[in-house]
């Protein structure tokens, strides 16, 4: 009996295993944006803050009703790396010639997309790096 239960047990467990859940993935539900870093839209006096407010009309009142939209960095390739694409904001970045630590971040409104930038020192460093790099954004309705 004992070794009945344990058969029963190990189909049981060894059964999940292997299943393969389906995902149906509609392909109107969502699209896929690429922008660019232009200027800043906004830097305050003490350069602490400061934010790249980008249009995209594809935000609209679905998405701010019931969507969601999320951002990848472009990181472009070299000798080391391929190109690749990074979950955008993710990092804080350290500019340690200055001690200085930036941080990002998205927000999203009804025809736009606002990366934000906040920094102890300065954020005009980041400011200038980010300044030509492609944001992916994938927007779900």
């Amino acid at each position: 009996m004992k070794n009945l239960i344990l058969l029963i047990l190990t189909f049981n467990i060894s059964s999940c295993i292997n299943m393969t859940p389906d995902v149906d993935i509609d392909e109107a539900s969502h699209q896929i944006v690429i922008v660019e870093f232009g200027e800043l839209s906004f830097i305050d006096d003490e350069k602490t803050y400061g934010n790249f407010e980008i249009q995209v009309p594809e935000i609209d009142d679905l998405v701010m009703e019931d969507g969601a939209v999320f951002a990848f960095i472009e990181r472009e390739a070299n000798d080391e790396r391929p190109q690749r694409w990074s979950q955008f904001p993710q990092y804080n970045l350290v500019w340690k010639e200055i001690g200085d630590t930036t941080y990002s971040y998205l927000s999203y409104g009804d025809g736009f997309v606002r990366i934000s930038l906040q920094s102890e020192i300065s954020i005009e460093g980041v400011a200038e790096t980010f300044k030509g790099q492609k944001l992916k954004l994938v927007i779900f309705k």
